[in-house]
Parts: C-alpha cells; structure tokens; sequence
C-alpha cells in the first residue's frame, strides 16, 4: 500500500499543466482575457479527450496557441 501510494505522489506533479508558465506581460489585455476565457471553459466543461491529463494538456496547448495570436500592448 505504501508503494502504491508513493508512486501516485511521485507521479501527480507530473500531471499538472499550469498556464502561469505562459507570458502574458506582452500581451494585449483584451485577447489574453478572451484566451483565458475559453481556457476556462475547456477545462471546466469541454470535451473530455482520455483521461482528465490529456484534456488539462490539450486545453493549456490551445491557450498557449491562442495567446500566440494576441496582439502585443
């Protein structure tokens, strides 16, 4: 039981997708609200492709992408 609960916490931060690590800092307000919008929707409500890591990382891909269109200030 202890190896299987190690293996799980060694094995969960490795399934986090953080946006933070996307600059925003360049950015126009506007669109990176709008990409931050339709991130928020993907992850709380959109299509669930596998299992909830493969959605999390689909999901920070398309705002990466979106927030990529942005404008810059």
């Amino acid at each position: 039981m202890k190896r299987l609960l190690f293996t799980v916490l060694a094995f969960l931060p490795g399934c986090t997708y953080s946006i933070a690590d996307i600059d925003l800092s360049q950015t126009e307000p506007a669109c990176a609200r709008g990409c931050t919008a339709t991130y928020s929707s993907c992850v709380s409500g959109g299509n669930q492709v596998g299992f909830k890591t493969e959605t999390l990382r689909a999901c920070k891909e398309a705002y990466a992408a979106c927030v990529s269109t942005c404008p810059k200030k």
